[in-house]
Protein backbone atom coordinates (compact mmCIF):
# COMPACT_ATOMS: atom_id res chain seq x y z
CA UNK A 1 0.00 0.00 0.00
CA UNK A 2 1.01 4.00 -0.27
CA UNK A 3 3.45 4.55 2.53
CA UNK A 4 5.55 7.77 3.34
CA UNK A 5 4.63 11.07 1.02
CA UNK A 6 6.33 14.48 0.94
CA UNK A 7 5.93 18.11 -0.16
CA UNK A 8 8.10 20.18 -2.66
CA UNK A 9 8.04 23.91 -3.76
CA UNK A 10 8.60 23.69 -7.07
CA UNK A 11 7.61 27.19 -8.39
CA UNK A 12 5.68 30.29 -6.80
CA UNK A 13 2.62 28.72 -6.65
CA UNK A 14 3.06 25.18 -7.62
CA UNK A 15 4.14 22.15 -5.28
CA UNK A 16 5.29 18.74 -6.58
CA UNK A 17 3.16 15.95 -4.16
CA UNK A 18 5.28 12.32 -4.05
CA UNK A 19 4.18 9.58 -2.07
CA UNK A 20 6.29 6.12 -1.55
CA UNK A 21 4.38 3.08 -2.83
CA UNK A 22 7.01 0.06 -1.78
CA UNK A 23 8.90 -2.06 -4.51
CA UNK A 24 7.90 -3.10 -7.49
CA UNK A 25 8.66 -6.71 -8.56
CA UNK A 26 12.10 -6.40 -9.22
CA UNK A 27 12.87 -4.21 -6.44
CA UNK A 28 12.53 -0.98 -7.66
CA UNK A 29 10.82 1.44 -5.81
CA UNK A 30 7.74 2.74 -7.00
CA UNK A 31 6.51 6.66 -6.46
CA UNK A 32 3.76 8.35 -7.31
CA UNK A 33 4.01 12.22 -8.05
CA UNK A 34 1.64 14.95 -8.68
CA UNK A 35 2.21 18.83 -8.67
CA UNK A 36 -0.72 20.89 -7.86
CA UNK A 37 -0.60 25.19 -7.96
CA UNK A 38 -2.22 26.96 -4.98
CA UNK A 39 -2.60 30.35 -5.97
CA UNK A 40 -2.07 32.72 -2.32
CA UNK A 41 0.80 34.49 -1.96
CA UNK A 42 1.20 33.72 1.75
CA UNK A 43 4.20 30.02 1.89
CA UNK A 44 2.83 28.74 4.82
CA UNK A 45 -0.40 28.62 3.65
CA UNK A 46 0.91 27.18 0.36
CA UNK A 47 2.29 24.58 2.77
CA UNK A 48 -0.50 23.79 4.41
CA UNK A 49 -2.82 23.43 1.91
CA UNK A 50 -0.02 21.18 0.17
CA UNK A 51 0.01 18.98 2.90
CA UNK A 52 -3.79 18.54 3.30
CA UNK A 53 -3.70 17.59 -0.52
CA UNK A 54 -0.94 14.93 -0.12
CA UNK A 55 -3.41 13.52 2.44
CA UNK A 56 -5.86 13.40 -0.20
CA UNK A 57 -3.85 12.38 -2.79
CA UNK A 58 -2.14 9.28 -0.67
CA UNK A 59 -6.30 7.88 -0.31
CA UNK A 60 -6.71 8.43 -3.60
CA UNK A 61 -3.56 6.25 -4.39
CA UNK A 62 -4.29 3.66 -1.73
CA UNK A 63 -8.19 3.39 -3.47
CA UNK A 64 -6.64 2.99 -6.43
CA UNK A 65 -4.41 0.05 -4.98
CA UNK A 66 -7.17 -1.29 -3.09
CA UNK A 67 -9.16 -1.72 -6.36
CA UNK A 68 -6.58 -3.40 -8.11
CA UNK A 69 -5.36 -5.64 -5.25
CA UNK A 70 -8.48 -7.10 -4.67
CA UNK A 71 -9.51 -8.56 -7.81
CA UNK A 72 -5.87 -10.83 -7.19
CA UNK A 73 -7.05 -14.40 -6.74
CA UNK A 74 -6.48 -15.92 -3.61
CA UNK A 75 -2.90 -17.63 -4.79
CA UNK A 76 -1.60 -14.58 -5.42
CA UNK A 77 -2.86 -12.98 -2.40
CA UNK A 78 -1.17 -15.59 -0.47
CA UNK A 79 2.26 -14.68 -2.14
CA UNK A 80 1.64 -11.12 -1.95
CA UNK A 81 0.70 -11.99 2.52
CA UNK A 82 4.35 -13.89 2.61
CA UNK A 83 6.27 -11.04 1.34
CA UNK A 84 4.77 -8.05 3.00
CA UNK A 85 3.66 -9.58 6.22
CA UNK A 86 4.65 -13.49 6.89
CA UNK A 87 8.40 -13.31 5.80
CA UNK A 88 8.89 -10.47 8.46
CA UNK A 89 6.24 -11.51 11.14
CA UNK A 90 6.19 -14.89 11.39
CA UNK A 91 8.44 -17.88 13.31
CA UNK A 92 10.04 -19.96 10.18
CA UNK A 93 8.25 -23.06 11.87
CA UNK A 94 4.57 -21.24 11.74
CA UNK A 95 5.23 -20.25 8.29
CA UNK A 96 6.15 -23.63 6.84
CA UNK A 97 2.86 -24.96 8.63
CA UNK A 98 0.90 -22.45 7.04
CA UNK A 99 2.29 -23.34 3.98
CA UNK A 100 1.54 -26.56 3.94
CA UNK A 101 -2.36 -25.96 5.43
CA UNK A 102 -2.93 -23.55 2.02
CA UNK A 103 -2.15 -26.16 -0.32
CA UNK A 104 -5.63 -27.76 0.41
CA UNK A 105 -7.23 -24.16 0.48
CA UNK A 106 -5.38 -23.20 -2.39
CA UNK A 107 -7.25 -26.35 -4.33
CA UNK A 108 -10.89 -24.96 -2.96
CA UNK A 109 -10.97 -21.51 -3.31
CA UNK A 110 -7.27 -20.97 -4.53
CA UNK A 111 -8.43 -19.29 -7.94
CA UNK A 112 -11.33 -17.17 -6.86
CA UNK A 113 -10.71 -13.38 -6.93
CA UNK A 114 -10.37 -12.16 -3.22
CA UNK A 115 -12.77 -9.50 -3.29
CA UNK A 116 -15.48 -12.40 -4.56
CA UNK A 117 -14.89 -14.87 -1.62
CA UNK A 118 -17.82 -14.70 0.77
CA UNK A 119 -19.15 -16.73 3.96
CA UNK A 120 -21.09 -19.15 2.05
CA UNK A 121 -17.35 -20.19 0.16
CA UNK A 122 -16.05 -20.49 3.39
CA UNK A 123 -19.13 -22.31 5.03
CA UNK A 124 -19.04 -25.03 2.00
CA UNK A 125 -14.92 -25.54 2.64
CA UNK A 126 -14.81 -25.79 6.29
CA UNK A 127 -17.89 -28.08 6.10
CA UNK A 128 -15.73 -30.31 3.15
CA UNK A 129 -12.77 -30.40 5.80
CA UNK A 130 -15.09 -32.19 8.25
CA UNK A 131 -15.88 -35.52 5.54
CA UNK A 132 -13.34 -38.80 5.64
CA UNK A 133 -9.86 -37.93 3.96
CA UNK A 134 -9.31 -41.94 3.23
CA UNK A 135 -9.53 -44.67 5.07
CA UNK A 136 -7.40 -46.56 7.18
CA UNK A 137 -5.70 -50.18 6.44
CA UNK A 138 -8.74 -51.51 8.42
CA UNK A 139 -11.20 -49.59 6.26
CA UNK A 140 -12.59 -47.45 8.53
CA UNK A 141 -12.57 -43.65 7.47
CA UNK A 142 -10.06 -41.14 8.87
CA UNK A 143 -10.51 -37.33 9.60
CA UNK A 144 -8.51 -34.22 10.01
CA UNK A 145 -7.99 -33.79 13.95
CA UNK A 146 -9.63 -30.62 15.86
CA UNK A 147 -6.05 -29.02 15.89
CA UNK A 148 -5.45 -29.28 11.95
CA UNK A 149 -9.45 -27.84 11.12
CA UNK A 150 -8.11 -24.85 13.67
CA UNK A 151 -5.14 -23.94 11.51
CA UNK A 152 -6.84 -23.42 8.35
CA UNK A 153 -9.46 -21.29 10.63
CA UNK A 154 -6.17 -19.19 12.28
CA UNK A 155 -4.60 -18.84 8.51
CA UNK A 156 -7.47 -17.44 6.87
CA UNK A 157 -8.54 -15.09 9.93
CA UNK A 158 -4.78 -13.30 9.64
CA UNK A 159 -4.77 -13.49 5.77
CA UNK A 160 -8.34 -11.76 4.95
CA UNK A 161 -7.68 -9.60 8.23
CA UNK A 162 -4.48 -8.40 6.57
CA UNK A 163 -6.23 -7.64 3.28
CA UNK A 164 -8.65 -5.34 5.59
CA UNK A 165 -5.97 -3.55 7.20
CA UNK A 166 -4.42 -2.54 3.90
CA UNK A 167 -7.41 -1.31 2.52
CA UNK A 168 -8.10 -4.54 0.00
CA UNK A 169 -11.51 -5.48 1.37
CA UNK A 170 -13.97 -3.79 3.20
CA UNK A 171 -14.81 -6.96 5.86
CA UNK A 172 -13.03 -10.45 6.56
CA UNK A 173 -15.46 -12.94 5.62
CA UNK A 174 -13.80 -15.56 8.41
CA UNK A 175 -15.98 -13.34 11.08
CA UNK A 176 -19.05 -14.19 9.60
CA UNK A 177 -18.91 -17.42 9.44
CA UNK A 178 -19.73 -20.37 12.06
CA UNK A 179 -17.60 -23.92 12.40
CA UNK A 180 -18.75 -26.06 14.46
CA UNK A 181 -17.64 -26.73 18.15
CA UNK A 182 -14.89 -29.03 17.60
CA UNK A 183 -14.57 -31.76 20.07
CA UNK A 184 -11.13 -33.51 20.78
CA UNK A 185 -11.49 -37.24 19.82
CA UNK A 186 -10.04 -39.35 23.10
CA UNK A 187 -6.98 -40.63 22.39
CA UNK A 188 -5.72 -43.99 21.81
CA UNK A 189 -2.92 -45.16 24.11
CA UNK A 190 -1.39 -48.48 25.07
CA UNK A 191 -2.74 -50.71 27.78
CA UNK A 192 -0.60 -51.70 31.02
CA UNK A 193 -0.27 -54.82 29.25
CA UNK A 194 0.80 -53.52 25.69
CA UNK A 195 3.21 -50.90 27.66
CA UNK A 196 4.79 -53.62 29.74
CA UNK A 197 5.34 -55.83 26.61
CA UNK A 198 6.65 -52.34 24.87
CA UNK A 199 9.48 -52.02 27.49
CA UNK A 200 10.40 -55.21 27.61
CA UNK A 201 11.27 -54.87 23.83
CA UNK A 202 13.00 -50.94 24.29
CA UNK A 203 15.63 -52.90 26.87
CA UNK A 204 17.49 -54.09 23.44
CA UNK A 205 17.65 -50.62 21.82
CA UNK A 206 20.31 -48.36 22.60
CA UNK A 207 20.45 -46.29 25.44
CA UNK A 208 19.80 -43.19 24.02
CA UNK A 209 15.77 -44.09 22.41
CA UNK A 210 15.21 -45.68 25.80
CA UNK A 211 15.72 -41.74 27.73
CA UNK A 212 13.68 -40.49 25.25
CA UNK A 213 10.99 -42.53 25.58
CA UNK A 214 11.10 -42.20 29.17
CA UNK A 215 11.16 -38.65 28.88
CA UNK A 216 8.10 -38.47 26.48
CA UNK A 217 6.39 -40.57 29.00
CA UNK A 218 7.61 -40.14 32.49
CA UNK A 219 8.43 -36.47 32.02
CA UNK A 220 5.38 -35.62 29.25
CA UNK A 221 8.20 -34.00 26.75
CA UNK A 222 7.49 -32.99 23.75
CA UNK A 223 9.45 -33.83 21.03
CA UNK A 224 11.36 -31.16 19.87
CA UNK A 225 11.99 -30.28 23.92
CA UNK A 226 13.75 -33.71 23.92
CA UNK A 227 15.95 -33.13 21.32
CA UNK A 228 16.82 -29.53 22.57
CA UNK A 229 17.87 -30.76 25.82
CA UNK A 230 21.45 -29.67 27.20
CA UNK A 231 23.46 -31.32 29.70
CA UNK A 232 23.06 -28.29 31.67
CA UNK A 233 19.54 -28.24 31.50
CA UNK A 234 19.55 -31.58 33.85
CA UNK A 235 19.62 -31.54 37.98
CA UNK A 236 21.42 -34.78 38.04
CA UNK A 237 20.99 -34.31 42.40
CA UNK A 238 17.39 -33.20 42.89
CA UNK A 239 16.52 -35.06 39.40
CA UNK A 240 14.91 -32.40 37.46
CA UNK A 241 14.99 -31.18 33.44
CA UNK A 242 14.53 -27.42 32.56
CA UNK A 243 12.72 -26.70 29.48
CA UNK A 244 14.05 -24.12 28.17
CA UNK A 245 13.35 -24.20 23.97
CA UNK A 246 12.37 -26.58 21.08
CA UNK A 247 15.01 -27.77 18.69
CA UNK A 248 12.80 -27.85 15.14
CA UNK A 249 13.58 -28.66 11.52
CA UNK A 250 12.98 -26.35 9.06
CA UNK A 251 12.88 -26.74 5.26
CA UNK A 252 16.09 -24.95 3.54
CA UNK A 253 17.34 -24.24 6.78
CA UNK A 254 18.04 -26.77 9.15
CA UNK A 255 17.35 -27.61 12.54
CA UNK A 256 16.76 -24.33 14.76
CA UNK A 257 16.12 -23.43 18.36
CA UNK A 258 13.48 -21.48 19.49
CA UNK A 259 11.54 -20.24 22.42
CA UNK A 260 9.01 -23.37 23.63
CA UNK A 261 5.69 -23.62 22.14
CA UNK A 262 4.26 -21.13 25.10
CA UNK A 263 5.30 -19.66 28.01
CA UNK A 264 4.06 -21.98 30.61
CA UNK A 265 5.96 -24.56 28.55
CA UNK A 266 8.96 -23.70 29.69
CA UNK A 267 9.25 -25.00 33.06
CA UNK A 268 11.19 -27.57 35.42
CA UNK A 269 9.89 -31.23 35.21
CA UNK A 270 10.64 -34.13 37.86
CA UNK A 271 12.15 -37.23 36.04
CA UNK A 272 12.61 -40.50 38.37
CA UNK A 273 16.35 -41.60 39.37
CA UNK A 274 16.25 -44.17 37.32
CA UNK A 275 16.60 -41.53 33.96
CA UNK A 276 18.55 -39.70 36.13
CA UNK A 277 21.25 -42.89 36.10
CA UNK A 278 20.51 -44.01 32.48
CA UNK A 279 21.35 -40.15 31.73
CA UNK A 280 24.66 -40.90 33.45
CA UNK A 281 25.47 -43.48 31.69
CA UNK A 282 24.60 -41.70 28.21
CA UNK A 283 26.93 -39.06 29.12
CA UNK A 284 29.41 -41.16 30.25
CA UNK A 285 29.48 -42.98 26.49
CA UNK A 286 29.40 -40.15 24.89
CA UNK A 287 32.31 -38.80 26.53
CA UNK A 288 34.06 -41.56 25.91
CA UNK A 289 32.78 -41.62 22.13
CA UNK A 290 34.47 -37.79 22.07
CA UNK A 291 37.58 -39.22 23.14
CA UNK A 292 37.74 -42.16 20.98
CA UNK A 293 36.96 -39.82 17.70
CA UNK A 294 39.12 -37.21 18.60
CA UNK A 295 39.21 -34.08 15.79
CA UNK A 296 36.39 -36.24 14.25
CA UNK A 297 33.98 -35.04 16.74
CA UNK A 298 32.58 -32.14 16.02
CA UNK A 299 32.21 -29.78 18.47
CA UNK A 300 29.19 -27.09 19.17
CA UNK A 301 30.92 -24.25 20.52
CA UNK A 302 27.66 -22.76 21.61
CA UNK A 303 25.44 -25.95 22.85
CA UNK A 304 26.25 -29.19 24.81
CA UNK A 305 23.57 -31.19 23.50
CA UNK A 306 22.65 -34.38 25.19
CA UNK A 307 21.25 -36.16 22.06
CA UNK A 308 23.72 -36.23 19.27
CA UNK A 309 24.16 -38.16 16.07
CA UNK A 310 27.54 -40.02 15.94
CA UNK A 311 30.11 -37.64 15.53
CA UNK A 312 28.49 -35.16 17.99
CA UNK A 313 25.73 -33.18 15.51
CA UNK A 314 22.67 -32.59 17.10
CA UNK A 315 20.40 -35.13 16.60
CA UNK A 316 17.41 -34.20 13.59
CA UNK A 317 14.17 -34.22 15.80
CA UNK A 318 12.77 -36.91 12.84
CA UNK A 319 14.88 -39.24 14.08
CA UNK A 320 13.33 -40.67 17.03
CA UNK A 321 10.11 -40.89 14.47
CA UNK A 322 11.95 -43.09 11.56
CA UNK A 323 13.26 -45.18 14.68
CA UNK A 324 10.06 -45.77 16.60
CA UNK A 325 8.29 -46.72 13.29
CA UNK A 326 10.95 -49.16 12.48
CA UNK A 327 10.93 -50.68 16.04
CA UNK A 328 7.35 -50.51 16.18
CA UNK A 329 6.83 -52.78 13.05
CA UNK A 330 9.54 -55.12 13.87
CA UNK A 331 7.92 -56.01 16.95
CA UNK A 332 4.53 -56.09 16.17
CA UNK A 333 3.51 -53.41 18.02
CA UNK A 334 0.30 -51.03 18.04
CA UNK A 335 0.81 -48.35 16.33
CA UNK A 336 1.62 -44.83 17.90
CA UNK A 337 3.97 -42.00 17.52
CA UNK A 338 6.19 -40.23 20.39
CA UNK A 339 3.15 -37.89 21.15
CA UNK A 340 1.76 -40.69 21.86
CA UNK A 341 3.48 -41.23 24.78
CA UNK A 342 3.11 -37.72 26.17
CA UNK A 343 -0.71 -38.68 25.54
CA UNK A 344 -0.11 -41.58 27.62
CA UNK A 345 1.70 -39.64 30.33
CA UNK A 346 -1.13 -37.31 31.10
CA UNK A 347 -3.53 -40.63 30.95
CA UNK A 348 -2.07 -42.14 33.31
CA UNK A 349 -1.63 -39.65 34.99
CA UNK A 350 -5.39 -38.42 35.58
CA UNK A 351 -6.93 -42.15 35.77
CA UNK A 352 -4.34 -42.11 39.07
CA UNK A 353 -6.04 -39.17 40.44
CA UNK A 354 -3.36 -36.83 40.04
CA UNK A 355 -5.15 -33.37 39.75
CA UNK A 356 -5.53 -31.64 36.62
CA UNK A 357 -3.16 -28.60 37.16
CA UNK A 358 -0.48 -30.55 38.27
CA UNK A 359 -1.13 -32.77 34.32
CA UNK A 360 -0.87 -29.60 32.81
CA UNK A 361 1.91 -28.24 34.37
CA UNK A 362 4.06 -31.32 33.63
CA UNK A 363 3.13 -31.23 30.11
CA UNK A 364 3.65 -27.64 29.76
CA UNK A 365 -0.57 -26.20 28.92
CA UNK A 366 -1.04 -22.98 28.41
CA UNK A 367 -4.15 -23.29 31.18
CA UNK A 368 -5.44 -26.11 33.32
CA UNK A 369 -8.22 -25.73 30.59
CA UNK A 370 -6.34 -27.17 27.20
CA UNK A 371 -5.82 -30.15 29.24
CA UNK A 372 -9.45 -30.66 30.55
CA UNK A 373 -10.44 -29.85 26.67
CA UNK A 374 -8.50 -32.97 25.57
CA UNK A 375 -8.69 -35.15 28.12
CA UNK A 376 -12.41 -34.49 29.34
CA UNK A 377 -13.33 -38.37 28.73
CA UNK A 378 -10.70 -39.79 31.29
CA UNK A 379 -12.08 -36.69 33.82
CA UNK A 380 -15.11 -37.95 33.62
CA UNK A 381 -14.05 -41.45 34.12
CA UNK A 382 -11.97 -40.56 37.12
CA UNK A 383 -15.17 -38.70 37.88
CA UNK A 384 -17.39 -41.20 37.83
CA UNK A 385 -14.76 -43.58 39.39
CA UNK A 386 -14.99 -41.27 42.99
CA UNK A 387 -18.99 -42.17 43.27
CA UNK A 388 -17.97 -46.10 43.22
CA UNK A 389 -15.29 -45.35 45.49
CA UNK A 390 -17.30 -42.92 48.13
CA UNK A 391 -19.96 -45.79 48.16
CA UNK A 392 -17.85 -48.85 49.41
CA UNK A 393 -16.13 -46.41 51.62
CA UNK A 394 -19.88 -45.54 53.30
CA UNK A 395 -20.68 -49.20 53.41
CA UNK A 396 -17.52 -50.54 54.75
CA UNK A 397 -17.84 -47.43 57.35
CA UNK A 398 -21.16 -48.84 58.13
CA UNK A 399 -20.41 -52.40 57.99
CA UNK A 400 -18.00 -51.88 61.01
CA UNK A 401 -20.15 -49.64 62.85
CA UNK A 402 -22.80 -51.80 62.93
CA UNK A 403 -20.26 -54.89 64.28
CA UNK A 404 -18.83 -52.72 66.63
CA UNK A 405 -22.80 -51.66 67.95
CA UNK A 406 -23.36 -55.39 67.70
CA UNK A 407 -20.73 -55.86 70.25
CA UNK A 408 -21.67 -53.31 73.05
CA UNK A 409 -24.85 -54.37 72.81
CA UNK A 410 -23.70 -58.08 74.03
Amino acid sequence: MAGFGSVQKTGQYSWKLTISGGFDGSGKRIRYTKTIHITNDNEEYQRKEAQKQLAIFQQDIEKGQAAHSGKMNLNQYFDYWKKNFANNHLADTTLVTYEHVFKRISKALGNMRLDKIEPMHLNSFFTNLQEPIIQDKDGNPTYLSPASIKKYHELLSIMFNRAVKWNMLPYNPVTRIEIPKLKHKPKKIYTQEELGKFFILLENEPLKYQIMILLALVGGMRREEIFALEWEHIDFKDHNAHITQAAVYVPKKGIILKNTKTKSSNRIISISPNITAMLKRHKTEQVSKQLELGDKWVKNEEHNFIFTTWNGKQAHPHSLNSWLKRFIKKNDLPATNIHGFRHMSASYLIVNGVDIRTVAGKLGHSKPSVTMDIYSHLIKSAEKETANILDSFIQDTTTKAKIKQKKQAN
